[in-house]
C-alpha cells in the first residue's frame, strides 16, 4: 500500500521530477511555505478565480441568513485557508513526529484507549474541515494503535503516488475505498483504528439522504456498513484551527453498535460536523462540488422529519 521508491521509479521522469521537487518544497521551514501560501491567494482566487462560482453558491445555500459581506469574508478567508492547505499538506512528505505533535494537539487522546487494549478496533468519521491530512497523521501518534487510513484512489497517477506516500507516513497504512470490504476482513483480528473521511460526495445509488447546512445532502454509508457488519464503534474525529499552522484534535462518540436506528450514525455525524462548520464556516472544503448529483424522488420522503432532528438548537 505504500508509495515505495522503486515504485516511484516507474513513472515517467518528469512526474519523476514533480515529485521530486515537492519533496524539496516540503523541506522549507513552515515560515517560508506560508509566504508561498500568500502568493497562491492571489494567484488561484484573485487572478484565476479558482472555483468561485462553486464557492460561492455553496455558501448562499449553506448561509441563506448571513448577509453578502459576511459570505464574503468567509469566502475570503477560505481561500486564505486553502492556500495554506496546500503547503501544509506538501510539509507532511518530511515533517517530523515533534513538530506535528507540537503543532496539531489532542484534547483526549487516552479516550479511545479501552476500545482497542482489549482487542478491539473502532471507526473515526473525519470530514474535510480544517486540515484533514494532519488530522489523520497526528491521530497515528496520539492514540497509539494502528489506522487504517481510508482514502479514495485519485485518477492522476502522480498525485495518487504523492498521497499515497503521505499518508503512509508513521506507520499507517492506507486503504482504497474500492478494497474497504476486502481488506477490513483480511485485518479483522488486527486491534485499530479504522479512520474515514465521510463527507465526500456519493452518487445516488446505495447512498443516504441527510439535512445537512440548510439543504438535502448525499452520504456514503461505508462507516455505517463498516459497524454494522464488524459491531465496531464510531467516533467523530474533530479539528478546530486554532492559529495559522496549529490545530486542535478531539473526539466524540457517535454510537455503539445496534444502540439506535440503522441512520443514526450519519444523522449524528451530519449534526456534528454541521455544529463545528457553524463555528468555523471559512475552514471547511467549499470549493468541492459537494451538491452536484440530485436527489432522488424516493429519497426525499424522510428529510422533513430529519429537519426537526437536525434543527441548529439541537447541535451539540
Amino acid at each position: 500500500m505504500i508509495a515505495t521508491n522503486r515504485q516511484i521509479q516507474k513513472l515517467p521522469a518528469k512526474t519523476q521530477r514533480f515529485l521530486f521537487f515537492f519533496v524539496f518544497l516540503s523541506y522549507l521551514p513552515l515560515p517560508v511555505l506560508y509566504g508561498i501560501s500568500n502568493i497562491l491567494y492571489w494567484i488561484l482566487y484573485k487572478m484565476a478565480g479558482y472555483r468561485v462560482k462553486v464557492v460561492r453558491q455553496n455558501l448562499r445555500n449553506s448561509f441563506p441568513e448571513k448577509s453578502d459581506k459576511e459570505r464574503l469574508r468567509i469566502e475570503k478567508e477560505f481561500y486564505s485557508h486553502l492556500c495554506d492547505l496546500i503547503v501544509e499538506i506538501i510539509k507532511l512528505l518530511t515533517i517530523s513526529e515533534a513538530e506535528l505533535k507540537r503543532r496539531v494537539r489532542h484534547e483526549n487522546p487516552r479516550f479511545l484507549d479501552p476500545y482497542f487494549q482489549n482487542g478491539g478496533s473502532f471507526i473515526t468519521m473525519a470530514s474535510h474541515l480544517g486540515n484533514w491530512e494532519w488530522l489523520l497523521l497526528a491521530n497515528k501518534l496520539y492514540i497509539g494503535c494502528e489506522i487504517d487510513i481510508v482514502y479514495k484512489p485519485l485518477s492522476s497517477p502522480f498525485f495518487e503516488k504523492l498521497f499515497l506516500r503521505i499518508r503512509s507516513r508513521f506507520n499507517t497504512y492506507p486503504v482504497p475505498s474500492t478494497k474497504i470490504l476486502r481488506i477490513e476482513v483480511e485485518r479483522k483480528g488486527i486491534p485499530r483504528c479504522i479512520a474515514m473521511a465521510a463527507d465526500q460526495t456519493p452518487g445516488p445509488e446505495g447512498s443516504f439522504a441527510g439535512w445537512f447546512l440548510n439543504q438535502p445532502t448525499l452520504f456514503f454509508k461505508g462507516p455505517q456498513k463498516i459497524s454494522q457488519m464488524f459491531s465496531y464503534p464510531v467516533f467523530y474525529s474533530g479539528i478546530r484551527k486554532t492559529g495559522r499552522g496549529y490545530y486542535q484534535l478531539f473526539v466524540e462518540k457517535i454510537e455503539e453498535p445496534a444502540d439506535k436506528n440503522e441512520n443514526y450514525i450519519l444523522l449524528e455525524f451530519a449534526r456534528k460536523l454541521e455544529r463545528d462548520i457553524q463555528e468555523n464556516p471559512p475552514y471547511w472544503l467549499w470549493s468541492h462540488k459537494r451538491w452536484k448529483h440530485a436527489i432522488p424522488q424516493h429519497m426525499m420522503e424522510s428529510l422533513q422529519k430529519q429537519k426537526e432532528f437536525l434543527k441548529p438548537e439541537t447541535l451539540s
